[in-house]
């Protein structure tokens, strides 16, 4: 589908995905629009998920979001061995409210 994750961000961007979300302390944030989110607030709409090779630190998803306001975005997330353990309960918070 996306070469990479730059292709993936340009692209959601093109689809309207045009702000960027950011993992809080317990909330995600609009960076532009200095909002926060509960995890219940949103949506992910679309997933893609990139390994650059062999090194497991360079994992990541792209998620395109929208919050119930109609802001819409992309939220990054690289996967290492070096993950904050309460930004991940908030991403699997995310996950499951897309599960929902």
């Amino acid at each position: 589908m996306y070469r990479d994750l730059a292709d993936a961000v340009e692209s959601l961007k093109e689809k309207g995905f045009d702000h960027t979300y950011e993992l809080g302390d317990d909330c995600i944030t609009c960076k532009e629009m200095e909002v926060e989110y509960s995890t219940e607030d949103l949506s992910i709409i679309e997933t893609h998920k990139f390994d650059q090779g062999t090194d497991p630190g360079s994992e990541s998803t792209v998620y395109a979001i929208e919050s119930d306001n109609g802001v819409k975005g992309t939220l990054i997330i690289s996967y290492g061995k070096y993950v904050d353990p309460q930004k991940a309960e908030l991403i699997d918070r995310l996950l499951e409210s897309h599960e929902a």
